[in-house]
């Protein structure tokens, strides 16, 4: 029966920007899922705005397309697209029309869904996956009501910010959701207790990102952090840990490697605290210059916070690239974090917010090269058990190839997910 119902053909996949730097989980996903054997036509409603990308976007096979913008100049290629789409099916067009004059923005939403709807059909897409549950999915959504069923891949920001009558409306439109965090899957459950949402963790390629055995520590010890600079990831707690450090002597040099809006308001925190030279926003770098940066390192620092307008992190991707290149971790007690990292088993956990904290953590990761190697390979044990890339995604590609099916399968816990309280 199941083969009935087998998706066959490319799945279209919808993305804002594509492709992303700072998306290095869409662009696994996409690789992942590739070498699992799923056809892709990825869908974007954004060009790129970084002015490089990741290597390895060229190993990506699936063509991209980018959806016109619902401007004057675009306004034949949109109303033909229409057209044909109120001829052919004018009862879905009329419901999709309505649905979108009933929410803010809606109507230029639905402009740029019906030249999505009618290019997946005419390329022969019978299913569009979405990777957000905000504006992505609010397009996806319509195009579903023009015939082209779609899917949701919800992770942090997206979810946290945005109103829970519109995160149920499109989980409950959604023939299915996955999310990155058992701790999404539970917030998500209880704002739409129907909707089919199932657990799936990121995962990384361990084969790609692992330290070798010639690697050599700089001097001073290196201390790595990764990630947009914004209020959620707590590099200000971070640069102030630096500072305690700094005033007992200890030696040791910092890396903040992203972009972000709080790149001046960080740079004057360092600059205040005469911490030049010490600790380095190093800005935008490509894959291979982080990986080389992890090879580097003594340690990764993921002091990540809930923002004060809610957002927060997932399980950051850089967190398990860090653990995959056995490198010891410290980060804290929010969101799906706890799910990953295990305090004293295979990183180190403490209180969002607390520079004290994070400087005796650090430190004594600095102090103890046995507890560096404890925590490095129980790191890379646990990346390599619960959340290797081609095993996770064969849930998603499971439920790719069978829409109509939607299977729902129990969670695998992990030791770090079973000591977190979590099921």
């Amino acid at each position: 029966m199941a083969e009935m119902h087998a998706h066959r053909g490319p799945v279209g996949l919808l993305v804002k920007i594509y492709p992303k730097l700072s998306e290095t989980f869409i662009l696994e996903e996409i690789l992942g899922l590739e070498r699992l054997g799923q056809e892709l036509h990825i869908f974007a409603m954004q060009a790129p705005t970084d002015e490089f990308q990741h290597d390895a976007v060229s190993r990506v096979q699936a063509p991209v397309t980018y959806l016109p913008e619902a401007r004057a100049n675009n306004l034949v290629t949109l109303a033909c697209a229409h057209l044909s789409l109120l001829a052919y099916r004018p009862l879905s067009y009329f419901s999709g029309l309505r649905a979108a004059l009933s929410r803010r923005g809606g109507l230029v939403d639905f402009l740029r869904a019906g030249w999505l709807a009618h290019n997946l059909q005419r390329k022969g897409i019978h299913h569009l996956h979405t990777h957000f549950i905000s504006r992505p999915a609010d397009i996806a959504e319509l195009v579903a009501r023009l015939g082209v069923p779609f899917s949701i891949s919800a992770h942090a920001k997206d979810i946290y910010l945005s109103d829970p009558d519109d995160l149920r409306r499109k989980l409950d439109a959604a023939r299915f959701t996955v999310t990155c965090t058992e701790y999404n899957r539970q917030t998500l459950a209880r704002i739409a207790p129907d909707a089919d949402v199932q657990r799936m963790y990121h995962g990384v390629d361990a084969h790609h990102f692992c330290r070798g055995h010639d690697v050599v520590p700089s001097r001073p010890p290196l201390i790595l952090a990764v990630g947009r600079l914004r209020e959620k990831k707590g590099f200000d707690t971070l640069i102030e840990a630096c500072k305690r450090l700094r005033n007992r002597g200890t030696d040791f040099r910092c890396e903040i490697v992203g972009y972000g809006e709080q790149r001046d308001s960080l740079q004057q925190q360092i600059e205040r605290d005469g911490l030049q030279g010490r600790v380095v926003l190093t800005g935008k770098l490509p894959r291979e210059a982080v990986i080389a940066r992890y090879r580097q390192a003594v340690a990764f620092i993921q002091p990540s916070r809930i923002g004060q307008d809610g957002d927060r992190d997932g399980i950051p991707n850089v967190l398990l690239e860090a653990m995959a290149m056995q490198l010891p971790v410290v980060s804290t007690r929010i969101s799906g974090i706890p799910e990953v990292v295990d305090h004293d088993r295979n990183g180190l956990l403490i209180e969002p917010d607390r520079p004290a904290d994070l400087a005796d953590a650090i430190a004594s990761l600095l102090d103890d090269e046995s507890l560096r190697t404890r925590l490095g390979t129980a790191g890379r044990e646990t990346v390599s058990a619960g959340f290797d890339n081609d095993r996770n995604l064969k849930l998603l590609k499971s439920l790719l190839e069978n829409p109509d099916e939607r299977p729902r399968r129990a969670p695998v816990e992990t030791t770090a997910h079973r000591s977190a309280g979590l099921s």
